[in-house]
């Protein structure tokens, strides 16, 4: 679940729960500030009008009549934000590896083009294989596919180190290939509308 999420759902919590104690009190006949009160009041209304907005953007016709259900509608968003998150991954996955397949290799020695397009075809293979994974594919850093090789091919170390160090980690074929390659060396046709 996102922060945003955790956050207005903690809010509601936490001003209800002052509210209660205030309560709490009135019930045990002691005395309250009562602007304290209202303002607890409207703090929690505030929540509850937050959470509910949240619950209508991702779930429009939603309705529910108490905590539980609500509770039960926002673990369903959860699961959805969480599988569009998923997807999110293997798509940029996907696209990057489409970006690689529609390049090519411009150098003058035929053998350079050669090891390069083995490298590169072993770093589609990789990035294909990690969008089927179960669960989580690895997070790719760096910009959008079709930006990616020039930001990768400019990394540099120790000022990239961060990003350097999760490509190796987690994309060792696609680093071996970026680490062999000169942006001057990648050439993509770029398509024309039709």
């Amino acid at each position: 679940m996102t922060s945003l999420w955790q956050s207005t759902r903690a809010s509601l919590d936490d001003s209800l729960a002052l509210l209660f104690e205030s309560l709490e009190n009135l019930k045990a006949a002691k005395s309250v500030d009562i602007a304290e009160v209202m303002e607890q009041l409207t703090m929690a209304a505030e929540s509850a009008r937050n959470l509910r907005s949240l619950v209508s953007s991702e779930l429009p016709e939603a309705s529910w009549r108490n905590r539980k259900e609500l509770d039960a509608l926002i673990a369903e968003i959860q699961k959805s934000l969480e599988a569009r998150a998923l997807e999110q991954l293997r798509s940029r996955l996907l696209t990057l590896a489409t970006e690689l397949e529609r390049g090519s290799i411009v150098h003058r020695r035929a053998l350079r083009v050669d090891q390069l397009n083995q490298l590169r075809e072993k770093a589609i293979d990789e990035l294909r294989s990690q969008a089927g994974v179960d669960g989580a594919p690895q997070n790719l850093p760096g910009p959008e596919a079709d930006e990616w090789i020039e930001w990768a091919c400019g990394l540099k170390e120790p000022e990239d180190a961060e990003s350097l160090q999760t490509l190796r980690n987690g994309f060792a074929h696609l680093d071996d290939f970026v680490a062999n390659l000169e942006p001057n060396m990648w050439s993509v046709k770029k398509e024309t509308p039709v």
